[in-house]
């Protein structure tokens, strides 16, 4: 099912209305992540959303060593309570976990 040396990426967008709970979700998904062996890959408060996204404030890209562990990391009891003040704090959000190409692909 999932490629060999495949890394797994986790792709978010959102705007956020409200930066006080917002920042909460960051003090505390920072150190999870890399409790769970993700990292941020890439960050921008002023992305150029397009096609449902036009509205963004926010974008971020988890990189995980798999497939995987992004989606074990996802769907763990602690991020699902971490991701309730992710949601409190935006709206149009968009969460995709997606995998990258394997080494032979590359």
């Amino acid at each position: 099912m999932y490629k060999r040396g495949a890394k797994g990426y986790c792709i978010s967008t959102a705007r956020i209305i409200n930066q006080e709970i917002f920042d909460e979700y960051v003090n505390k998904v920072a150190p999870w992540l890399k409790k769970v062996g993700g990292e941020i890959f890439a960050k921008d408060l002023e992305p150029q959303g397009k096609e449902s996204t036009e509205d963004a404030n926010f974008a971020v890209i988890y990189e995980f060593p798999s497939m995987r562990e992004a989606v074990e990391a996802y769907e763990s009891k602690e991020y699902r309570e971490l991701s309730k003040l992710r949601k409190e704090a935006t709206e149009n959000s968009t969460f995709t976990i997606m995998e990258g190409l394997d080494e032979a692909a590359k």
